[in-house]
């Protein structure tokens, strides 16, 4: 071996011995690191906003750390699970409502009264919501409004064109929202859908973002007679809405093309939602709900079986009376909480309980996202979320009646993940020299 040969091999092991060095070296300041450090790095960002919000007072350097925008970014990154569902109905007497049903009211919730901030001279509607971030109209101000219901943080958008044309009296828009943890700015984009032609089943698309400040038209087309616009749902970048064919009909804004679904099974019982990034739909399949995925192909694959009886642990709840004589039907019941206890059944409901619906009929599907799938069902007055992997239920119950004199069956409901994503601010500009409003 020459002497320069030599010469290169030392510098190569000494090299190598440098960097196992620095290797060790991170491992062990890993180690000694402070607990407050540790959980302040990779604890909070996992946290639910309110409950993030409450530890600020705990150090300095935690109430730094929460203020960053670069932690808002990463907190809105996080996989996380649904919150709750926004709820609004209306009538003609009592006007518009909105409420927001937690499925942890005691870490996870939004601001009450919900939206209250928003500068609205009625109870605004959420049309959709994206990993935090959700698209509102006021009907009363004919206004559109992006926020973080989380933070009270919100920008006015413009309203979308050509909207004469369509019959449909609730918008068809759907907030596509960038969770990556390069979407420093909060950029957000909205998608629009509306009829070529009153009555044709035709639907173009007008998009918004953030980045362009102006509303354009697309000159994708879909077939989606009967769109449902209280059904959109944000999944991988891509705006989706059911309609009352059994189709399910998608446009991505980034790529311009159009998705076309069918429904797997019976498409009178049927959901869409979005887990994990990717569009999932849940089917009532007699007394089952199968939820089914959205392959790459546009076909679907069964993700999950659940029966009814299972989400709803199905048995009829006896009222509790001030005093009682104990029966076996209160043995059997007592049996039944200590076995939901051993199962880890996670309950958040109402301290006042009821009756369960007596058939599958009175049990309807609500849409749900998060990262983890979760098969969300409505029976009577109670919202269960069930986990179908970990086979665990969260629970809440609804208010007797909802505002307008109708029941909750008619309501509209959007499923709602809290964080603490930024929403970019807005810069109006001139729509396109080709394109119309109205």
């Amino acid at each position: 071996m020459s002497g320069a040969e030599a010469e290169q091999l030392r510098a190569c092991r000494e090299a190598a011995r440098r960097r196992l060095r620095e290797r060790v070296g991170a491992i062990v300041r890993a180690v000694r690191a402070p607990l407050a450090d540790v959980l302040r790095d990779h604890a909070l960002v996992h946290l639910p906003p309110a409950a993030a919000a409450r530890l600020r007072l705990v150090h300095p350097s935690w109430a730094r750390a929460l203020a960053s925008p670069l932690f808002a970014v990463a907190h809105a990154a996080a996989p996380r699970r649904l919150s709750g569902l926004f709820s609004s109905s209306s009538s003609s007497s009592a006007g518009s409502s909105l409420s927001f049903l937690p499925l942890d009211a005691a870490a996870d919730t939004v601001p009450s009264p919900p939206l209250a901030f928003l500068p609205s001279s009625s109870a605004p509607a959420v049309l959709s919501s994206s990993h935090g971030v959700a698209c509102c109209f006021s009907a009363a101000d004919d206004a559109y409004f992006v926020c973080n219901p989380a933070t009270r943080s919100w920008q006015g958008v413009p309203c979308p064109p050509c909207r004469a044309t369509t019959r449909l009296h609730r918008p068809a828009v759907v907030v596509v929202f960038d969770a990556g943890v390069y979407n420093f700015a909060g950029d957000f984009a909205l998608v629009c859908a509306f009829e070529s032609a009153p009555g044709s089943g035709i639907f173009c698309f007008a998009v918004f973002t953030s980045v362009a400040g102006a509303w354009w038209v697309a000159d994708a087309v879909a077939p989606a007679e009967g769109l449902l616009p209280a059904s959109g749902v944000a999944a991988g970048g891509t705006a989706w809405w059911r309609t009352t064919i059994g189709t399910a009909v998608g446009y991505n804004p980034v790529s311009g093309q159009v998705h076309l679904a069918v429904c797997p099974g019976d498409s009178a019982q049927w959901e869409i939602g979005s887990a994990a990034g990717t569009l999932h739909c849940a089917v009532r399949a007699g007394g089952d709900v199968v939820v089914f995925r959205l392959d790459g192909h546009g076909g679907w694959e069964v993700a999950a079986t659940v029966s009814v009886a299972e989400i709803l642990q199905q048995r009829p709840w006896q009222p509790v009376f001030a005093s009682h004589e104990l029966t076996d039907s209160d043995d059997e019941e007592a049996e039944e909480r200590a076995e939901q206890e051993r199962t880890g059944a996670v309950v958040t409901a109402a301290a006042s309980r009821f009756r369960m619906p007596r058939g599958d009929d009175d049990v309807r599907l609500l849409p749900f996202q998060g990262a983890e799938l979760e098969v969300v069902v409505l029976a009577g007055r109670r919202v269960v979320a069930f986990d179908t992997v970990a086979r665990r239920r969260r629970e809440a119950a609804l208010p007797d009646q909802p505002a307008g004199g109708t029941d909750w069956g008619a309501a509209a409901f959007v499923a709602h993940t809290n964080t603490l994503a930024l929403v970019s601010p807005v810069v109006l500009m001139e729509p396109p020299d080709d394109q119309e409003t109205s």
